[in-house]
């Protein structure tokens, strides 16, 4: 058995060498691309809304949904400064799911309480269809609210966390 795991740590450590190697020649070739300059400023908009906004104006359970989706984008960010499309997209998504689910809760106390115990869950097409109706969204329609795209978005990100595009594989 030692001989076996002696193996396994060497190549651990060869993967270990060899993946680090990769990740820092990706962040060099993409670093300097204007996608990620224009990305972090996506994620100071998101900072700039989760202070000004979400944390005074929305109740702790709610925000929290919000602060996730901050995660998920600085997430998203990172891995794809060094190349890890797949997980990339996945943290992108998520995070169009954590902002919607933060309007629903902080709108609805009591679904909140039982999402907290395991008793409710809405998904993406719930959320989606709930901010369509929402009263301060529903009369600049779906273009100007940003609701079209993020539907586009998330669409085209399913099929990339899915890998049901051979192109995402």
């Amino acid at each position: 058995m030692p001989q076996l795991e002696n193996e396994i740590d060497s190549n651990y450590a060869t993967f270990f060498r060899d993946w680090a190697a990769q990740a820092a020649k990706n962040w060099r070739a993409l670093h300097t691309d204007g996608a990620y300059k224009s990305s972090y400023r996506r994620l100071c908009a998101i900072q700039a809304i989760k202070t000004d906004l979400i944390v005074p104006c929305y109740a702790a359970g709610s925000a929290a949904f919000f602060f996730e989706a901050h995660n998920d984008a600085l997430v998203s960010h990172v891995s794809a400064s060094t190349g890890a499309w797949r997980s990339a997209l996945q943290a992108l998504r998520s995070c169009i799911e954590n902002t919607l689910a933060a309007v629903y809760y902080n709108d609805h106390p009591i679904e909140l309480e039982l999402w907290q115990s395991s008793r409710f869950m809405l998904g993406f097409s719930e959320l989606l269809r709930y901010m369509e109706k929402h009263p301060r969204l529903s009369p600049l329609g779906v273009q100007l609210s940003g609701l079209a795209a993020m539907k586009t978005e998330y669409a085209t990100l399913s099929k990339a966390v899915h890998a049901s595009a051979a192109n995402f594989r």
